[in-house]
């Protein structure tokens, strides 16, 4: 009779416990597999931002290395560079680009800052997807401005400049563009 109890008790698993485990073990899978998607996804955003952080401030360096084109008022004339002009060899006055990414000279360095402004935009199309397409080419902007998002316009007397960047994200990514795919990073810099 012991023995009969004792074999009650040391029955094993059922079918059903062991079903029962696959699936959540299968859930957990898939849960992780959801999660390292997202993952990469956020990763490449943030790759694309960084990105366009150093474009950003590459033009932004450009710009600073060739004052005299940008300046109404520059030195001996006054003290210091003032009056940024509405626009310039490289913006128009809504600033809107006068760039072209296919005038990049192919030999030897860029001469100007025209040619180094066509260079800085063919890397940023290498750099950020689909930024050489015309909807993102018409995001992008370069003007003096004192408030984020818009343009000073003539008789504008600071040193601040805008830059703003655009690229194609993936649907959903993007919260700060004109369209759920459109990212946009846009910083302020005093030249």
């Amino acid at each position: 009779m012991q023995q009969k109890q004792s074999l009650s008790y040391n029955q094993g698993f059922s079918l059903i416990e062991v079903l029962i485990t696959l699936v959540l073990i299968t859930l957990g899978v898939l849960g992780m597999l959801a999660l390292q998607s997202k993952s990469i996804q956020y990763t490449q955003d943030a790759v694309h931002r960084n990105s366009a952080i150093h474009l950003a401030n590459d033009l932004l360096e450009i710009m600073r290395a060739h004052r005299g084109e940008f300046f109404a008022q520059q030195p001996p004339q006054t003290p210091m560079y003032t009056g940024l002009k509405s626009s310039s060899s490289l913006y128009n006055g809504d600033g809107t680009l006068k760039l072209n990414a296919q005038r990049c000279p192919t030999a030897g360095a860029p001469q100007n800052v025209v040619e180094q402004g066509h260079c800085w935009l063919k890397t940023l199309e290498m750099q950020l997807p689909d930024s050489g397409a015309e909807a993102i080419q018409s995001q992008l902007k370069v003007c003096p401005s004192f408030s984020a998002g818009q343009c000073a316009g003539a008789g504008y007397q600071g040193g601040s400049i805008e830059v703003q960047l655009a690229w194609r994200g993936a649907p959903g990514a993007c919260v700060d563009g004109p369209q759920e795919d459109v990212c946009i990073y846009r910083t302020r810099g005093e030249l």
